[in-house]
């Protein structure tokens, strides 16, 4: 019922068969490619996933990792699909194609993409220590709230261009692929998209039937905590148009901790889950693999397991 995303233990392993190993001994029949995986890495995932009969669900871009980068220093976000720069905009989209070669060679059914940045100070960093100093209710708070979603909003239209740009052709070439192009909603908040974007791009693209929301139970709560964006907005808006989940746990601004050891109330997504909803644990170190094991018996437990 739940893939599990390599992002937990890629950087544990040297080699593709002893990470999938670990995975398929937790109980788990599929996975997610996430970034920062190697050509070599995937490789022998795959050769040890057909022979352990673990179905790949999902690829996170970037992936592979290009040859030329390092995949501890190389991101998601390393090239931006938004940036008005156009060789760097077509190398991102470039890299974003081989993904989904990948994720057609895998038989995912998904491709989950960030879809860039407005080119601001990332000041949510700022937001979060006043929010961990319990400064949430203070003007000052209130101020840099309202700055922030300012700056974004005088500078964004460039950036909202050239994504556009990017997703009519990656849209164009997952239509020929069969294959489902997901933006997801990101931490950050001069990230892209926002909520109002999310429904910018359903709408411009809504001829499409390989387009989707792709949801980060995460980052969203994260927004909410902060004050940007209620949780419950995204779901309520985009729920019909998601394709899948990350799911991970919560407290205050951290995220990506195992289900159970956070204070998410994870009976807030049964609602919105379909039958055929991609849910994927998308856990980071210095999760346990009892925490990740124990994480799926959670969420069995709080009614994920049972999908409308």
């Amino acid at each position: 019922m739940f893939s599990l995303s390599t992002s937990w233990n890629w950087a544990q392993h040297k080699n593709g068969r002893d990470l999938i190993e670990e995975i398929s001994n937790l109980g788990f029949q599929s996975l997610e490619l996430g970034a920062s995986l190697s050509e070599s890495i995937i490789d022998d995932l795959i050769k040890t996933g057909r022979r352990n009969s673990l179905k790949i669900t999902s690829v996170h871009n970037f992936c592979p990792v290009p040859r030329e980068y390092d995949a501890r220093g190389f991101l998601p976000d390393t090239f931006s699909l938004s940036s008005p720069d156009e060789p760097e905009r077509k190398k991102a989209v470039d890299l974003t194609l081989n993904s989904m070669e990948l994720a057609k060679r895998v038989h995912a059914r998904a491709l989950i993409i960030h879809a860039g940045r407005v080119e601001i100070p990332s000041r949510t960093k700022d937001l979060i220590k006043m929010y961990k100093q319990g400064e949430k209710d203070k003007p000052a708070y209130k101020k840099l709230l309202s700055d922030i979603k300012a700056a974004r909003e005088q500078k964004k239209s460039p950036y909202i261009s050239a994504i556009k740009r990017s997703l009519a052709q990656l849209i164009k070439r997952a239509g020929a692929l069969d294959l489902m192009l997901c933006v997801e909603n990101r931490y950050y908040w001069r990230e892209i998209p926002s909520i109002t974007e999310i429904g910018e791009f359903i709408e411009e693209f809504s001829g499409s039937k390989n387009f989707g929301y792709w949801h980060d139970v995460g980052h969203a709560q994260v927004n909410e905590n902060l004050g940007l964006e209620k949780h419950s907005a995204f779901l309520e808006k985009y729920h019909q148009h998601m394709v899948g989940m990350h799911i991970h746990d919560i407290d205050g601004s951290q995220d990506h901790l195992a289900p159970g050891t956070g204070v998410f109330d994870f009976t807030l997504l049964k609602p919105y889950l379909k039958k055929n909803t991609i849910k994927v644990l998308e856990i980071h170190q210095p999760a346990t693999a009892a925490q990740v094991k124990a994480a799926v018996s959670y969420l069995n437990e709080m009614g994920l397991d049972n999908n409308q």
